[in-house]
């Protein structure tokens, strides 16, 4: 399902929407490449303000504010472009999108939204909810794959030229500052990755639950308002309770031991499917815990580490007090690209749910057209 919705999202950079989609792509790209060149520049800034510091130079201390006024304008310029080209793209492609689906289950055919009700669940969440969800989350996430990319290149050079080698019991380790940050990397994104595989599943199962029931308040109100409560009232509790007895999310048992006991004690489909949604969301709130637990712990060693690998040629005079806190600001940054992933694990979630739901959605509609 990810690869036919990515057919389906590629579809924006053809036809009369080509030009503004590779005009807003390509600015969006040269955006993320002028914030790298700008951290760069910040961290060069940082070595020549910390030895001045160190050498208690005041002209070039009170130089160095300056030029930190003129960064941060800089800075805040970039980041204006980079949220202009990055939400205008996000809301273009989205509104292509959405009409594009509109056009193909309502224009072709008009009994095809009735068609296609019956085997796929909410069609005009999945439109409005699921088509902004997934055309926003997939902006967000490329962007973020090309800075790790961007930003990891440019600092670790940063690190290898600044840290050097370092000898330990007679061994020479070249580069030994961008040997410490993959193994760090490595290690929490490990951790990072065991903590969130289940929440990933735990996600795609609370949005599939989400989705099912705003599909089954929507069946209620339409059945409600077309005939008269009472002809209705046992259809509704039948069909609707048939539909949510039987939720089915891949790999993710949601249906909790306790709701045979609630199916006994309350008739009605709403109650049974509300307690659902507290499982899924139950699963959810577990699995952030313990993400939450690594993400601050890692949040209070990362910049302490590269400080603590550089003490000892600090202190033997190796490196002066700029290269230091140099070398540790490029250390956190590609630290924090290279687990840009794990740290964005709910969010790749989140994705791939609603981008099931759109590509689903295609399917069904282009499956009722051949028929």
């Amino acid at each position: 399902m990810i690869q036919r919705f990515l057919w389906l999202a590629m579809g924006y950079w053809k036809g009369q929407t080509q030009r503004p989609a590779w005009v807003l792509s390509v600015g969006f790209l040269i955006c993320l490449v002028v914030n790298t060149y700008m951290a760069l520049a910040v961290n060069r800034w940082s070595k020549s303000f910390f030895d001045a510091l160190q050498t208690h130079k005041v002209d070039e201390v009170t130089g160095g504010i300056l030029q930190l006024a003129i960064l941060a304008v800089g800075v805040g310029l970039a980041s204006i472009a980079t949220t202009q080209f990055r939400m205008r793209l996000q809301v273009n492609w989205r509104l292509w999108l959405t009409a594009s689906l509109i056009e193909k289950w309502l224009v072709n055919e008009s009994r095809q939204a009735c068609a296609i009700s019956p085997a796929i669940d909410n069609p005009e969440a999945r439109i409005a909810d699921d088509g902004r969800l997934a055309i926003e989350l997939f902006v967000d996430l490329a962007g973020g794959v090309i800075n790790i990319f961007l930003v990891s290149a440019a600092f670790i050079l940063v690190l290898w030229q600044v840290g050097g080698s370092y000898e330990f019991l007679g061994v020479v380790i070249p580069g030994y500052l961008v040997l410490a940050v993959f193994i760090y990397s490595v290690v929490t994104s490990f951790c990072m990755w065991v903590l969130g595989r289940p929440l990933v599943a735990s996600v795609e199962a609370k949005a599939a639950a989400e989705g099912n029931f705003r599909y089954a308040l929507t069946r209620a109100r339409h059945e409600f308002e077309s005939r008269a409560v009472v002809e209705v009232d046992e259809d509704i509790d039948r069909d609707i309770g048939d539909y949510l007895r039987h939720p089915v999310v891949k790999g993710v048992p949601i249906i909790p031991d306790r709701l045979p006991e609630i199916d006994a004690r309350s008739g009605n489909p709403f109650d049974r499917f509300l307690f659902l949604l507290a499982a899924t969301w139950g699963r959810v709130i577990q699995g952030q815990t313990k993400i939450v637990f690594l993400t601050h712990a890692n949040n209070l060693l990362a910049p302490a580490v590269p400080l603590l690998l550089g003490a000892p040629k600090y202190l033997a005079g190796d490196l002066t007090l700029g290269d230091l806190m140099q070398a540790a600001a490029a250390f956190l940054q590609v630290q924090l690209s290279l687990n840009w992933l794990a740290d964005n694990a709910l969010s790749i979630a989140n994705w791939s749910a609603s981008a099931r739901r759109v590509a689903a959605l295609d399917l069904a509609i282009d499956t009722t057209r051949e028929e």
